[in-house]
């Protein structure tokens, strides 16, 4: 399955690597995010995933015991810091170009990666030629908050998503005066139908109001450390709110035949 040459790094053995929690406590959603993932792939069949984007192995914490784990980056120093992370095996690469063989992967997760790459479609043909029939392909990315939407209502100018920084973003409603900038939920599961994807599953994590400043500013405060794991799932269950995620989460399968 893995191609056979010095971009492969086989790992014998490894320790996990830990997060700050010090920085959980001021701002929880992107270990939520890997965690929420990881949850998501354990409960699918299936033991060789990819993990698409590994960047520094965060995933691999939760996974590694559970899943054979393939790290792939295409930034080496990335790829090299991410050794100590329980990983089966590692290979530098593009999203675009994966060096593995047709039908060969159980799955592929992609974590906050689809918004820096400029060919979605591309990474979406290679996830769905690699993944075999009736696996599993999970993606998030970032979408388009109410805290968000409220500042670029407020200022005009985009938030995260720019030419240096994102260069989309997810949102569930139409955004008027940011061209090619934010896309629909429905833009992104209709690549996926393109790719050969049925979504099966959809959620977010990190729903988030607008943020408060001046004398006001204790409110925005009050609420980061108010907003953690056991209220998330509350706030994806309101109909208006839950719209509005800082990462939406899709799960598809890819089709048979």
């Amino acid at each position: 399955m893995l191609p056979s040459n010095s971009s492969v790094l086989t790992l014998a053995s490894s320790a996990p690597t830990t997060s700050a929690p010090a920085h959980r406590r001021i701002w929880p959603w992107p270990k939520i995010l890997v965690e929420t993932a990881a949850a998501w792939i354990r409960a699918l069949p299936g033991d060789v995933w990819l993990d698409a984007a590994c960047g520094e192995g965060p995933l691999a914490e939760h996974l590694g015991k559970q899943k054979r784990l393939i790290g792939l980056d295409f930034d080496r120093p990335r790829l090299l810091r991410s050794q100590g992370a329980p990983f089966h095996s590692l290979t530098q690469a593009s999203v675009t170009h994966l060096p593995f063989s047709g039908n060969s992967l159980d799955g592929v997760v992609s974590i906050e990666t689809l918004e820096h790459v400029a060919d979605v479609s591309a990474a979406l043909r290679e996830f769905s030629r690699c993944i075999k029939p009736n696996g599993y392909f999970l993606v998030t990315m970032p979408a388009v908050t109410l805290r968000s939407w409220w500042d670029m209502h407020r200022t005009g100018e985009p938030v995260y998503c720019s030419g240096t920084q994102h260069l989309r973003e997810l949102s569930a409603v139409a955004l008027g005066g940011f061209r090619h900038r934010f896309k629909s939920f429905r833009w992104l599961e209709a690549h996926l139908a393109a790719a050969g994807f049925t979504v099966t599953k959809r959620s977010g994590v990190g729903f988030l109001f607008p943020s408060w400043s001046g004398r006001l500013s204790f409110i925005e405060h009050g609420l980061t450390h108010f907003y953690r794991e056991a209220v998330n799932p509350l706030l994806a269950a309101i109909p208006g709110i839950g719209r509005f995620p800082y990462y939406r989460m899709v799960l598809a399968r890819r089709v048979a035949g």
